[in-house]
């Protein structure tokens, strides 16, 4: 199978939500058969029954929200491809690794094709929760750290057309240290400007909090939440000082190697 045929798979041309699909993380995938990545797909519990009327997103780490999003395409969703990160043939010199989240892509879209799903399907966007990690940036490294921004999703008013009137936020349980350390449930500030459009519209949005190794909270119950409005909403400069602080390429994604000084 070829990165092509993957990313197809993915994004079949009659889908409804195909055109929403990123194309950037495929672009390097060449992997042969003994190098397929082994998917843990586990039965999903936070959500109890399939919903038409319900969009999902993933914003887990890596692989994670690959194998997510693949358990809820057995329940009858289709999942959306949102990474817009690129991955280098280099791989120690990536910002962000995401040569497991890449692999993950290759194995699930064989996992995929064996599942039949609508053409119509509710939705389930995929994002890898570690796309704005900076650590370790420096000359020479290849700084794919990557956001999301309103238009890389659906407007409220298409997904309103659909009879999409509820969407849900799967993310993971993040630690934070302030005086002592605690746990909290975190939506990164990318995110946030797209729900608060939603919610803006009257789209109902929930949460769910997975949980990790660090912190069990005993449940994963999908709850109602009310989005603040973000820092800087609607402006010109929040996209700007975003853009400015991230390494576009001629492609369109994110990924640009930082240059060298020059002394």
């Amino acid at each position: 199978m070829t990165n092509i045929e993957a990313y197809r798979i993915w994004a079949p041309d009659k889908a409804l939500w195909t055109e929403w699909a990123k194309p950037v993380l495929f672009t390097n995938m060449n992997f042969s058969n003994s190098e397929l990545f082994i998917l843990k797909i586990h039965n999903i519990s936070w959500l109890k029954i399939y919903n038409r009327n319900t969009a999902v997103i993933i914003d887990l780490p890596e692989e994670k929200s690959v194998e997510e999003s693949l358990a809820l395409a057995y329940m009858g969703y289709r999942p959306v491809p949102l990474y817009n990160g690129v991955c280098t043939h280099n791989l120690k010199n990536m910002i962000i690794d995401v040569s497991n989240l890449s692999k993950a892509l290759y194995a699930g879209a064989e996992q995929l094709s064996s599942i039949d799903i609508k053409d119509d399907a509710p939705p389930v966007f995929m994002l890898d929760s570690g796309r704005m990690k900076a650590w370790g940036r420096s000359p020479g490294m290849y700084d794919n750290r990557w956001c999301i921004f309103p238009q890389d999703m659906p407007s409220a008013s298409f997904l309103i057309k659909q009879n999409i009137n509820k969407v849900i936020i799967r993310t993971e349980l993040t630690k934070t240290f302030f005086a002592k350390i605690f746990y909290e449930d975190k939506i990164q500030h990318d995110l946030l400007h797209i729900l608060y459009r939603y919610q803006e519209a009257g789209i109902s949005i929930q949460l769910s909090c997975a949980e990790n190794t660090a912190v069990k909270r005993g449940n994963e119950e999908v709850k109602d939440i009310t989005i603040s409005k973000p820092s800087r909403y609607k402006s010109l400069t929040y996209r700007i000082s975003v853009i400015m602080g991230l390494s576009r390429n001629a492609t369109g994604g994110f990924g640009r190697q930082i240059p060298e000084q020059r002394n």
